[in-house]
């Protein structure tokens, strides 16, 4: 223990640090003076696993150790190493990039051309079949393209995406930008990036073509600092567009004898054996088996999925049995045009000898996560692939199993459940499989079962558990997406109850106009006066309030309301008297607006429902502080404070306290407003209530107007509507109320001090950004 406080005290990093960074440079002086393998030296200084040999090497040195050789002997290489030095920097500018867990073989010359032409054009388009590294290669071009892109390079992931409405919601997601009522979606990217010189990369848009033909003319054509990077297996063909189609992996001379170091020369080479020392750490490319390592990567074409497929086979087999069993599942296939499609044969051929390969029950299972778009958990395996004959209890072997044979990969973030997820071309292949065995439609409307009790059980709990449903909701997105188009023309009925569950969902996760697309759906086809009726009325209602067709919004409430009363569901009914309370005050109805609050408080009452009484309370204060009974509210407000504490409600809690600070400004006490404005920004932030943290910050600055301090108002004030702008929302024309508040104080601070020092305190604010600026909002001494 003295030891480990010496070690400590002296070098500042904990003992199990300090030994890995002993083992490390240790394992650096290996891989610089001896022949050895990184896998060699893995094993040699003490890491049991290579993979994670290679991230811990990566982290402390800045390159992968595949690398160093490399960087010794090449000038080139040691200028990439001192920017790699620099990476710290870089990490901040990459935005939604997956996780990496393997090295990066090869495609150095592909590189430096890619690099170049990025540099040269604003459209690069990267084509080739399924299965050829595209994704891959342009994660690996993304860290050494920060210099060129200093407002940041974004990737944004189009698989998941199966229609063109949803192309710029997905879009809009990376760009973690909300909804704005009555403005167009693209309106709002363009906005957010109209100054800004980054990089975004599209992955995956061969399945939408046209409509990201469509959106890549438009992004170029609207913004000059932008440059797009695409992935495809087909060109845009769009002006500006230059197309670089990926090649296979390097090969051998098939026509030469080949020993491991003419093997070592190959890219495809090099990437089996690293892929096979993940399978199996003993492996080792040695002179007995480089010749059928070799015929084996001239087999599958240098095509890197399909090698590392193959690979993966090391450890239950032999690399001679290797070439054995997979020049025979060749002589197989049927023959084909050798001119069109050899690569896709090639392809085929692999993914059907690696599924081949594995047991009755892991096909079965490999087979139904087909249904899966863009990743799953073991309990959805369990409920929607088990059945008698494959039980729910050998799933997480057979689900190892899979990850083992890399058939499926991992997906794992600290403090979250293990997710799974299958490559594109694989899960295509599976999706196949199921449709010709007649088994997709059963298996996806187990799937559409499964999501709908989710979305019930989230919608039940909306109040009380917000906070453990609103992240699981989003983690299922795509699949959400995917049942629901399936439904709408598979299962009718099943597609309206998902669909009317999942309202209040869209509304904060601000997927406003696509829930508002399948909700208009589910109406369509159904006329039938049903508890989902009522409910995808009241869910439609609730998302037409943010796009202001006000006439609408009652006629379905109205509606709504009339169905729960006739099907005596006090518990709902009150759910839309407080959606309509809140719709009121768009249209300055006070009068109505506390009227339904007071019915919908009164109903929650009688139901006796702790969490609905909380959340009717919220309208109903939001109601009396939006019609200016500021003094009358207190008590209300004092009640849902204690009430939010008691059952820990996030949302009320912030809220009370937000409704307690409008009261104060309301009577004009500045001051206090200011301390309690302040305080309701710190506990919004706590809860990560980000929209209540910019709102209460604003009041801060309406506070400090209000009290003369001019400087401090216009800092505070465009730190809080910066913050909005970073997450999609206009706040002026939301609340009229508010609205008054900035004119009154924002617009007098304004015309007080001119415009010359309101633009130097702005740009001021902006700079300071949301943390440093709520940190001077409490500093109540300092203007």
């Amino acid at each position: 223990s003295t030891l480990h406080r010496r070690i400590r005290a002296e070098k500042e990093i904990s003992v199990s640090q300090f030994i890995r960074n002993a083992r490390l440079t240790r394992a650096m002086e290996l891989l610089k003076g001896q022949s050895v393998t990184v896998a060699e030296a893995a094993f040699a200084t003490g890491f049991r696993s290579a993979s994670y040999f290679s991230r811990c090497f990566r982290n402390h040195f800045g390159y992968p150790p595949v690398e160093v050789r490399e960087r010794v002997i090449d000038e080139e290489a040691a200028e990439s190493r001192e920017e790699d030095r620099g990476n710290d920097r870089y990490t901040d500018l990459l935005n939604n990039f997956p996780v990496q867990t393997t090295t990066f073989i090869g495609r150095k010359n592909e590189i430096k051309t890619i690099i170049s032409l990025i540099k040269e054009n604003r459209i690069v388009t990267l084509t080739g079949p399924g299965g050829f590294g595209k994704t891959r290669m342009a994660c690996e071009l993304a860290p050494k393209l920060f210099k060129d892109f200093p407002d940041g390079i974004w990737f944004v992931d189009l698989a998941p995406v199966e229609k063109e409405e949803f192309l710029i919601q997905q879009l809009m997601t990376a760009f973690r930008l909300k909804e704005i009522p009555g403005r167009d979606r693209m309106d709002i990217v363009i906005d957010k990036i109209l100054d800004d010189r980054l990089l975004i990369i599209l992955d995956n848009c061969e399945h939408l073509i046209r409509a990201c033909a469509g959106l890549a003319h438009k992004l170029i054509d609207s913004l000059p600092g932008l440059s797009l990077l695409i992935t495809s297996r087909e060109a845009m063909r769009i002006k500006g567009e230059c197309v670089w189609t990926i090649p296979s992996l390097t090969l051998t001379d098939p026509f030469d004898r080949i020993d491991v170091s003419e093997a070592e020369k190959s890219e495809a080479v090099n990437l089996f054996t690293d892929r096979a020392r993940l399978s199996n750490p003993r492996f080792k490319l040695v002179e007995r088996n480089a010749s059928a390592v070799s015929k084996i990567c001239h087999m599958l074409d240098g095509i890197p999925l399909a090698i590392e497929l193959v690979a993966s086979r090391i450890r239950h087999m032999a690399s001679m049995t290797l070439l054995d069993r997979l020049s025979e599942q060749f002589e197989s296939l049927p023959s084909t045009d050798p001119g069109t499609l050899t690569r896709h044969r090639t392809m085929q051929a692999a993914i059907e000898w690696s599924f081949n390969l594995l047991s009755e029950e892991e096909k079965i299972l490999f087979r139904r996560l087909g249904v899966f778009v863009g990743g799953f958990d073991l309990i959805a395996v369990e409920e929607i692939c088990a059945d008698e004959n494959l039980p729910a209890d050998k799933m997480l072997d057979l689900l190892s199993k899979l990850v083992d044979k890399s058939m499926i990969q991992t997906l794992y973030q600290p403090g979250q459940e293990m997710r799974y997820r299958m490559l594109e071309t694989l899960q295509r292949y599976t999706t196949n499989i199921l449709v010709a065995k007649g088994e997709f439609k059963e298996t996806q409307k187990l799937h559409l079962e499964y999501l709908t009790r989710m979305a019930e059980k989230a919608y039940q709990e909306q109040f009380d558990s917000m906070a453990k449903w609103l992240p699981k909701l989003k983690q299922e997105n795509d699949n959400l997406i995917s049942v629901l188009n399936w439904a709408d023309q598979n299962c009718p009925e099943e597609f309206r109850l998902l669909a009317g569950y999942l309202a209040w969902y869209w509304v904060m996760a601000s997927n406003l106009s696509s829930g508002k697309l399948y909700l208009e759906k589910a109406l369509s086809k159904d006329s039938e006066e049903t508890e989902a009726y009522a409910r995808n009325l009241c869910g439609l209602a609730y998302l037409t309030f943010y796009f202001k067709d006000t006439d609408t919004v009652f006629q379905l409430f109205n509606e709504s309301r009339s169905l729960w009363q006739r099907f005596k569901n006090p518990f709902e009914e009150a759910l839309v008297l407080g959606l309509m309370s809140l719709s009121c005050q768009t249209l300055k109805d006070y009068r109505k607006s506390y009227e339904y609050g007071e019915q919908s408080l009164k109903l929650a009452r009688e139901v006796g429902n702790p969490w609905l009484i909380n959340n009717a309370l919220i309208y109903f204060c939001l109601a009396m502080v939006h019609s200016r009974q500021f003094v009358e509210a207190l008590p209300h407000v004092e009640e849902l404070l204690d009430s939010s504490e008691k059952l820990n409600h996030a949302l009320g809690i912030s809220g009370a306290h937000h409704f307690h600070s409008d009261c104060a400004l309301g009577v004009k006490d500045f001051v206090e407003a200011e301390k309690r404005y302040g305080l309701a920004s710190q506990i919004a932030t706590k809860y990560g209530i980000t929209f209540n943290s910019f709102a209460d910050l604003q009041g801060v600055a309406f506070a400090l107007s209000g009290q003369g301090r001019w400087a401090k108002s216009i800092r505070l004030n465009e730190a809080a509507v910066n913050g909005f702008k970073s997450i999609g929302v206009e706040i002026y024309g939301i609340w009229p109320m508010w609205d008054e508040f900035i004119d009154t104080y924002i617009g007098g601070a304004r015309k007080a001090i001119g415009e010359k020092l309101v633009k130097q305190y702005e740009e001021e604010g902006i700079a300071m950004g949301f943390e440093k600026a709520l940190e001077y909002a409490l500093d109540i001494h300092i203007d």
